[in-house]
């Protein structure tokens, strides 16, 4: 996509805030600008045809096709040869992912299918698919009233829970139809597209993986991928194969008592005393120290846990723009060590601390570079970054671009339709 991109706005049903989705129709006619979208949603194609771009990658539209959009994912609709017509079904992910985590015994299974639906995000169903889920979006039509129309059904007892059951039953379906589809026609591509070189190479990081068979299996030269790494990260291939194997090993020194040796296994390195030498060279401290420094607490989850846990999301969201704050300073606000902070963070969140704090930083930064003149350097200090060497790393890491190259692709989307978009400064500090 090689122009601007529209950041939406948060998003919450008009008519009644508390729901946790809407129905609506939509329909386009013509190509559309590509949107960064902060709410999740399923799009069911029902007449047209046309061409959506997601996160770089090309799917075609046409009837029966169902697009799976997870939290800010980038949607750009490329080409219409034939009106499109469509429904709409946005929805609070993380009150989805809080229910997927609470069912005792199923939080990987939850987790999981969330992830799919991020690594899959179009499936084309055929006439019994087609007639299911036609049957399922008619349910949630009747409990929810069209969005557009304004007009809201009566109240019903359970509604909110009639809805999450609903919402929940697409998604494990959809996961159904796509694995059909791969049994039916599609056995021999690979489980998940990668969308980007960072995604294939996580994916891979504990396999023997080199440039030259990530080349391969992106369909480009070592030359060229090389340079792309480069120009993204700022790493050479290696330097970034091992950072992400590190991010991974400090989990499981953190979060489990596997050896040294088994972690290595694990991460992809030849064994413990190559995992230390490297996890040394970057972190600063050996494996053993840094266990030693972050070890896991014991206790369970119950429900007194997730209440601090978002508790402790809320406090982060209100509180990011001041530089001082540190995980040591708001475990001790609430109560608990950094460990166990990290723990129930990780659980109901998928983020520690550092990455909660950083990924809240870095999408408030997009919406000021979207919305304002400020330097980037202004920008970094806004959201609570002490130097701009700091902020571009981790806008690197979030967004896979420099702070520069988002403010000249990006503009925002008001709920209200309009567009609200920052002047680009003369002269900027920092990229």
């Amino acid at each position: 996509m090689n122009h601007p991109t529209t950041v939406q706005d948060s998003w919450v049903p008009s008519s009644d805030p508390s729901r946790i989705c809407s129905f609506d129709y939509e329909s386009i006619q013509q190509p559309t600008k590509a949107l960064m979208h902060r709410a999740a949603r399923f799009l069911y194609i029902k007449r047209g045809r046309g061409v959506i771009n997601l996160d770089g990658t090309d799917y075609a539209l046409v009837p029966n096709t169902l697009v799976a959009i997870t939290p800010w994912k980038i949607s750009d609709v490329t080409e219409v040869s034939e009106p499109l017509q469509f429904i709409k079904l946005v929805y609070d992910y993380p009150f989805v992912n809080t229910i997927l985590k609470g069912l005792t015994g199923f939080a990987d299974d939850g987790a999981e299918l969330l992830r799919f639906l991020s690594m899959e995000p179009v499936v084309y169903l055929d006439s019994v698919q087609a007639e299911y889920v036609d049957a399922l979006t008619e349910q949630l039509k009747a409990e929810l009233g069209v969005e557009s129309s304004r007009i809201v059904p009566p109240d019903k007892p359970f509604s909110q829970l009639y809805t999450c059951t609903k919402l929940i039953e697409l998604i494990i379906s959809y996961r159904r139809f796509v694995m059909a589809s791969r049994g039916e026609t599609d056995t021999l591509q690979s489980p998940a597209r990668e969308s980007t070189v960072f995604s294939y190479v996580y994916a891979h990081s504990s396999e023997k993986i080199t440039l030259s068979r990530v080349a391969e299996a992106l369909f480009v030269s070592e030359s060229t991928l090389s340079r792309q790494i480069a120009e993204v990260s700022g790493l050479s291939f290696p330097k970034l194969l091992s950072s992400i194997r590190i991010e991974k090993a400090s989990d499981y020194l953190i979060y489990t008592d596997l050896t040294l040796d088994e972690i290595a296994d694990l991460v992809g390195f030849v064994d413990a005393s190559h995992l230390s030498k490297h996890f040394v060279s970057r972190v600063g401290i050996t494996p053993i120290n840094y266990r030693k420094i972050y070890s896991k607490a014991k206790s369970k989850l119950n429900p007194t846990d997730k209440n601090v846990a978002f508790a402790i999301t809320d406090y982060i969201y209100k509180n990011y723009p001041d530089e001082r704050l540190s995980a040591s300073q708001t475990a001790a606000q609430f109560g608990v060590s950094v460990t166990e902070m990290n723990r129930l963070l990780l659980y109901y969140s998928e983020k520690n601390f550092e990455t909660l704090l950083n990924h809240t930083r870095i999408h408030k930064a997009c919406e000021l570079l979207a919305s304002t003149n400020l330097l980037v350097i202004d920008v970094a200090v806004e959201v609570g970054y002490s130097n701009v060497k700091t902020f571009n790393m981790n806008f690197f890491k979030f967004k896979q671009m420099t702070p520069t190259e988002f403010r000249e692709r990006i503009t925002l989307q008001n709920a209200d339709g309009s567009e609200s978009a920052g002047k680009k400064p003369g002269a900027q500090r920092g990229k």
